[in-house]
């Protein structure tokens, strides 16, 4: 995979430090820009949760600028002042959510610290929101007596039945028709709640991933040494699982059916970034002027097809290797 970093797991002493002049601003900055963020999706309905997803860049980013204990300083006091902010909102349920981010962050700008692969800086920052999720879901299942699931369904049903009568005007055979459709479909994207949250938290811990390696790169005297993502590859035992879930598929019983479709979704996510890969690969070997490689990427993440293809592109590539002939020992 490109020019391999020695000894990935040695902390990066090499790094630059920020300077004790503007130290001060940067963090009352990083700790504004954090709680910005997450706060902006309670106001702004559909651009603010766009902008959430970001919310552990600034973490990331001053666990690379800043270093040290005084790191810690941003991520502390965004979850306190972000959680007091939430509490005088009365949503005190983003709570959890805010702290995973934060936390995610956290582990991001760690990781990228220590030099360790992207594979294992995403991992392991996507494990601290999935764990936070998981243990508030069983909490949860706890409280309402094994009713979860079907308070879930009613909640989204009632989400559904809302959003279809203000965005629709008047009643009609073709707004009912379509009503009907999606209240079918609750089940359904209930019981795939699992894969989804995974996949999405993957999705977010990887953007925040470039986002830090693009603007920590730049505060830098010296440009930071960086695997190239264009050469990433999953592990290859990964294709296991995806098999594994593909069988499952198969199967008559129900709940190996629903464990299996969750499976596949987590690990149709892992080999689109392969795929992403791989074409950002033949993208910088043939030197793609930016705008055409803006539309590729929009139309490869908005078009259900071509992300499929890509996935299968990077599924594939465990056996037929497409950047074998051009990696460097």
């Amino acid at each position: 995979m490109g020019e391999l970093l020695p000894e990935m797991n040695e902390t990066r002493e090499d790094l630059p430090v920020q300077r004790p002049g503007g130290e001060t601003k940067e963090i009352f900055f990083l700790i504004v820009l954090t709680v910005g963020l997450f706060v902006s999706m309670l106001f702004v309905p559909l651009v603010g949760f766009f902008f959430s997803i970001l919310t552990p860049a600034p973490t990331a980013l001053a666990m690379v600028r800043l270093g040290g204990p005084r790191a810690w300083i941003v991520p502390g006091l965004s979850a306190v002042s972000g959680a007091a902010i939430l509490f005088a909102l009365r949503v005190p349920e983003s709570v959890p959510y805010l702290f995973g981010l934060i936390g995610m962050g956290a582990v991001i700008g760690y990781g990228f610290r220590r030099r360790w692969p992207a594979g294992k800086t995403v991992g392991l920052s996507s494990l601290v929101v999935i764990g936070i999720a998981a243990f508030f879901a069983l909490v949860a299942f706890i409280q309402t007596r094994g009713q979860l699931v079907h308070l879930i369904e009613q909640d989204l049903r009632h989400v559904i039945t809302t959003a279809m009568k203000q965005f629709s005007s008047g009643s009609s055979v073709k707004t009912e028709v379509m009503e009907k459709g999606l209240l079918e479909m609750v089940p359904l994207v209930v019981s795939m709640m699992p894969g989804i949250l995974i996949s999405c938290t993957l999705v977010v811990s990887w953007v925040n991933l470039l986002v830090c390696r693009r603007y920590a790169g730049g505060a830098a005297a010296e440009a930071f040494e960086q695997e190239s993502l264009s050469l990433w590859k999953s592990p290859e035992h990964l294709v296991w699982f995806a098999i594994a879930g593909g069988l499952m598929l198969l199967l008559p019983w129900g709940p190996a059916k629903l464990l299996g479709s969750n499976l596949i979704l987590v690990m149709g996510t892992i080999y689109f970034f392969q795929g992403l890969a791989i074409v950002s690969y033949y993208f910088e070997k043939w030197r793609v002027p930016l705008f055409v490689k803006g539309f590729v990427y929009a139309v490869l993440f908005l078009e259900r097809m071509a992300s499929m293809a890509v996935a299968v592109l990077g599924l594939f590539d465990v056996w037929f290797d497409f950047r074998k002939h051009n990696k460097q020992a």
